[in-house]
């Protein structure tokens, strides 16, 4: 089975290789791993742990983590790994880790020289990835594994009939913290029970910044004491169910997901309304009634300064973070494909979260949040939702620095 496993990486390689001529996303996973150079990194004497997220969801997961890991044992050097450019690019300058690469193609040659390299004393994936090449080759070296902010579902290939192979995986992880207790019970069905029911590190990580929002008064000046729709991380599905938009009394604040200039003209042809783009807001564009928001890193210090938000990608592949909007008391309104996000759910359940299926759902939804009364009681709702749910991050730092002491 393992040969196979292997193979697979090898063919997967190759169709990457092969995408790589039209694909800049691709390109960039194969020339990211040219272009590195780690393996004198490490010093004599040092202490290393390695987190690895697959991109950049799952690094939000793990930063309160490092971060804490960080601020309780200062020595500690962190190599931090991803596998995707969406999570690297992005975060390649993060100065609380001490080393941040590529995670090498999960190859025997690839998995040697990685932990030759860095020798971590203890290894921490977040919530998923379970590259079993890597996962062996650390229990094999005795180096302690945890998972953490997991989630499991039972159509994964763990507990099926035929997945004995999938699951002697789980054994590699002398610890699984996971998000609910709905995992723990999978978990402990097919005989695994070093489980902790931690909850997920990102409602820390959203708390946090929520209760220190960075200052934008230029998007103060345009707003100009109107209500506010923010619409972060949208494709165009998404945009066929907010625009055209068709509120006097409401701005909105459009964060496209990709900020191409071919997707910031399509949004700008799609909202059928007088708008302008962040890089282009002046005094004297104060009234257009939609701001596009065309570069990197604002939505979420811009969801402080709004009243609901529509939070895009579950009309598409799947739904995006809307915990930030929600930690600074937005209602949050998105599409019908949010089943395998723990948080949608809850949030639906707690009365906050609002899952529509078209436009005319959004329509009736929005119209409802936007009775004065109901928008207050929601804010408070959904503040009061993500800090209930915060404290997965000391439970996991006790278990790791109990491990490295």
């Amino acid at each position: 089975m393992f040969f196979l496993y292997q193979l697979s990486i090898r063919l997967y390689i190759l169709a990457i290789q092969l995408a790589s001529f039209r694909s800049k996303k691709a390109a960039q996973w194969i020339q990211g791993r040219k272009n590195q150079h780690w393996e004198n990194i490490r010093k004599p004497d040092e202490k290393w742990v390695w987190f690895h997220c697959a991109s950049l969801g799952e690094f939000e997961q793990g930063r309160p983590v490092i971060e804490a890991l960080k601020k309780e044992l200062p020595h500690i050097k962190i190599v931090l790994s991803f596998f995707s450019p969406s999570g690297f690019e992005v975060r390649k300058n993060y100065p609380v880790a001490d080393s941040i690469i590529y995670l090498p193609a999960d190859l025997p040659a690839n998995v040697n020289r990685f932990l030759q390299a860095f020798q971590p004393e203890l290894a921490v994936i977040v919530k998923y990835e379970f590259w079993f090449g890597y996962l062996r080759a650390l229990k094999e070296k005795e180096i302690p594994t945890y998972l953490i902010s997991a989630r499991f579902r039972k159509n994964q290939h763990f507990f099926q009939p035929w997945g004995f192979w999938f699951r002697k995986q789980l054994a590699c992880f002398i610890e699984i913290h996971v998000q609910d207790k709905e995992s723990e019970v999978l978990l402990h069905h097919v005989g695994y029970t070093t489980t902790q029911v931690s909850g997920d590190s990102r409602y820390d990580r959203v708390a946090e910044n929520a209760s220190y929002p960075a200052p934008r008064i230029e998007i103060e000046n345009w707003i100009a004491g109107r209500k506010v729709l923010i619409a972060g991380s949208t494709w165009s599905e998404d945009d066929e169910i907010v625009f055209p938009w068709n509120s006097n009394e409401w701005a909105i604040i459009v964060a496209p997901h990709e900020i191409s200039e071919a997707r910031i003209e399509q949004v700008e042809q799609s909202c059928g309304k007088s708008s302008v783009r962040y890089t282009q807001l002046s005094s004297g564009n104060k009234q257009s009634e939609v701001l596009i928001l065309d570069n990197m890193g604002m939505l979420l210090s811009v969801y402080a300064l709004g009243d609901v938000a529509y939070v895009g990608g579950a009309f598409g592949k799947g739904l995006h973070n809307i915990l930030e909007p929600a930690a600074c008391g937005l209602p949050v309104i998105f599409g019908p494909k949010y089943s395998k996000f723990l948080e949608a759910e809850e949030l639906i359940q707690a009365g906050g979260g609002f899952s529509i299926s078209n436009r005319e759902s959004f329509l009736k939804t929005f119209s409802a949040l936007s009775n004065p009364d109901t928008l207050k009681a929601k804010s408070a709702l959904c503040a009061s939702f993500v800090q209930s749910k915060t404290g997965a991050t000391q439970k996991i730092i006790r278990s790791l620095v109990s491990q490295l002491n």
